[in-house]
């Protein structure tokens, strides 16, 4: 790991703690969202005001209240937020269960601090993805 990406993780941290109603950290379980993200990586989310299309963000699961999905924006529109994971074979998204109301998207992902050979941003935009769903 370089010094840049070791500072970036110590600071991203540092600044989750004091900032706890503002930042906040979790870990991806599934596959959906691969590869941009994979199992076992741990995310630092923020609360950024309203979600854009390509954002990675973090949203309440309308089919049990108790989880959190980890989709990316792929529309915005009067029906709500449409969330999709970039691996539509292994993801659970607005293809089953439709777009979500604003307020249940409240988190954006502002980068990935774990593991240390992928510290960084995540990328705003699926490779090849058609965010429009067209």
């Amino acid at each position: 790991m370089t010094g840049r990406g070791l500072l970036w993780s110590l600071v991203a941290i540092l600044v989750g703690l004091v900032l706890r109603r503002r930042l906040d950290v979790v870990e991806v379980r599934g596959r959906s969202m691969a590869p941009a993200l994979l199992p076992g990586d741990r995310l630092l989310v923020a609360r950024l005001g309203p979600p854009r299309v390509g954002d990675v963000v973090l949203a309440a699961d309308p089919r049990d209240p108790r989880r959190e999905l980890v989709k990316r924006v792929s529309a915005l529109g009067a029906g709500g937020v449409t969330l999709r994971g970039d691996n539509a074979l292994r993801s659970t998204d607005a293809r089953s269960f439709g777009a979500l109301p604003p307020s249940s998207v409240g988190w954006r992902v502002v980068g990935r601090y774990w593991p240390a050979d992928r510290i960084g941003r995540v990328p705003t935009s699926a490779v090849g993805d058609d965010l429009h769903g067209q």
